[in-house]
This record gives structure tokens, sequence and C-alpha cells, in this order.
């Protein structure tokens, strides 16, 4: 029987579970992620950039991620989606007045069309549901104009080649593959460090535009990061058409440096806090061991005073044994003479 695969959430679901699990990025990485110890072994040996074959061709990306052991393996999807409108409204004051507008389904700028499948909420990370993450018509006046979207970036794990695997295996093999990158052992990251990467990359611009900071923007940064930050990973396609919408090319914004920049700091900040916290733990394992002495300390003490305690009664003791045989001694001597002086007279 093959072994069972990890037990801790975020990236591997167990066996029996028939669907798999989604959550924001933000709650994925700071509820299952940043704290684990066990993610840091968790390798990332393969990352793809999906693009549909269909209406507005939604790009995510899928990374393969390896247990400690190494017999396991995660898959997961990262994505970006549009949230509701926030439409910028000045009244004759000059003030500006934010209004959000949760649109129908069938909107032409909404974001959240259903996936094929239904994932089942992750309550215990905040989990929300899969959006298929369709980006709307550039034709539309309302995202073309003042409109400000909040982005949904999100991302749905099992464990790979399990029941709960199949709607994600699905979702890649319904789209097309742009690129792949691979990471030859020793160079790629782990899966606490993608999921740094993935928290910076949506805080850096937590708003979807259709002009600049949508989801192909999403998958480009994190893609190019990727190579950037961990040098010999490899691309199979160079030249790919991962950036183009109906052979036309997408505009989007150019914060691969940036986000670079934020998942060094970002990185940094999590080793001085866990080097402070190590050494908090140090410094109470010593407090600790320097309490478990004093104790060991005392009880020799207690029980060095013990010992002399009880020699001293022993001492006193073998006195009183010894005293009460020298008057038994004494009083036999006294018999004896009063025998004999009995004697004597008769």
């Amino acid at each position: 029987m093959a072994p069972k695969p990890p037990k801790f959430d975020g990236l591997f679901t167990v066996y029996g579970q028939r669907t798999f699990l989604t959550s924001s990025i933000e709650l994925w990485y700071r509820k299952c992620i940043r704290d684990n110890p066990f993610t840091l072994d968790c390798l990332v040996i393969k990352t793809s950039w999906y693009k549909k074959q269909n209406g507005v061709e939604h790009k995510f990306l899928q990374f393969d991620i390896l247990s400690p052991d190494r017999v396991h393996t995660s898959i997961v999807i990262a994505e970006r989606g549009g949230g509701g409108v926030h439409n910028q409204n000045r009244d004759s004051s000059g003030h500006t007045h934010i209004q959000t507008i949760n649109l129908p389904a069938d909107s032409p700028v909404d974001a959240t069309q259903p996936t094929d499948t239904i994932a089942p909420l992750d309550t215990t990370a905040g989990a929300v549901t899969l959006p298929d993450a369709i980006m709307p018509s550039f034709s539309s006046q309302d995202v073309m104009g003042d409109s400000i979207r909040g982005a949904h970036d999100l991302v749905s794990y099992a464990t790979l080649d399990s029941s709960a695997s199949a709607g994600l295996e699905r979702k890649c093999k319904k789209a097309a593959q742009i690129c792949m990158l691979t990471f030859p052992e020793g160079v790629g990251p782990s899966a606490n460090k993608l999921a740094t990467l993935l928290y910076v990359t949506s805080k850096h611009e937590p708003t979807y535009t259709i002009t600049s900071t949508q989801c192909y923007w999403f998958v480009d940064t994190v893609f190019e990061a990727l190579k950037s930050l961990f040098l010999g990973a490899q691309q199979d396609i160079a030249n790919h058409r991962g950036g183009m919408w109906n052979r036309v090319r997408i505009r989007m914004k150019e914060s691969v440096d940036e986000v670079c920049g934020k998942y060094r700091a970002a990185r940094t900040a999590l080793a001085e806090e866990a080097e402070q916290k190590h050494r908090a733990e140090q410094q109470q394992e010593e407090e600790r061991q320097w309490e478990r002495e004093q104790r060991q300390v005392a009880e020799e003490v207690a029980k060095r005073e013990r010992e002399k305690c009880q020699a001293a009664e022993e001492q006193c003791q073998a006195a009183e044994e010894q005293a009460q045989e020298m008057e038994e001694e004494r009083e036999r001597e006294l018999e004896a003479s009063r025998v004999g002086a009995t004697a004597q007279q008769v």
C-alpha cells in the first residue's frame, strides 16, 4: 500500500477526499504556509503557464510540488480574477465617492464565472469559491473607463493523481500550455518561498485593471520573477504567445523588479523573525535548563541534609544502644556480685 500524503493543509489533500481546496492567496499564505516548517522541505519542480483556448483566454499558473519524502506531488494552481466594480464619482464640490457594485454573473464585466468543478470551501483558511477569472471584454467602457476592480488572487490545491486533483488536472488539460519552467535539483524554490512570491505579487497590485494588472500581469510577473530569483531554472519555449489575446499584444504593467525586491525583503524579514524566534526559544530553553539545574542542586542539597539527619539519627541510635548495652552489662555485673555475696554468707 502506498504511503499516505503528508497531513498538513495548504498543499496536500488526504486520500478519499473528492474535490480540491481553494483559498485566497493571502489566507493560504498566512494560515497554511508561512509558519509551517514542513513547507520548507516541499520543493517546486515544475511551473506551467496555461492559457484557456476560448473566451478572453484566461491565464493561470500550475505548480508541481514534491512532498518532503519525495513520494507525493501536490498540484497547485494560482490565478488572478477581478471582483466587483468600484465606480468613482465626483460631486459638485470635487470630492470623489467610490461605490462598489456587485455584478451579476452574466454581466459583460463580470470576472467570476464558475469553474468546471465546484471547489469546497476551505473554511479553516478562509477559503472562497474559485472563479474561472474570465477577463472582461476589451470593448467594455465600464472597465476601460474609471472603474476599479479588486483582484481575486486565488490558489487551489490537491494531492496529484487523486480524486481531489481531478478537477484541477481537467482544468489544465482543457487549456493550452504556453511554456514551462523546470527546476533542477537544488535550484527551485520551496513551497514556502513560492507562497511568499505569490503573496507579495498579489499585495503589490491588489486591484484588477484590464489595461495593466490583469491575469496576464499576475502570471507573467510570477513567472519572470521565478526565473530572476532562482537562477538555473530551465524554460522550454523562449518566445511564447502568452501575452496575446486574439492575436493582439496585451498591455500590462512592468513589475518584476519591484516584486523581486519585495520578495527579497519579505524573505529577509522572515529570516530575521525566525532567528528572533530561535533566539527566544533558545533563551527559554536556557532558562528552563537553569531552572532544572537549580532544582537539581536544591534536590542534592536537600538529599545531603536528609543524609546528614539520617546519619545523626543513626549515630544517636547507636549511642543509645551502646549506652543500653553498657547499662545492661553493669546490671549483670551487679547481679553477679549479689549472687556471689549471698553464696559466701551461706
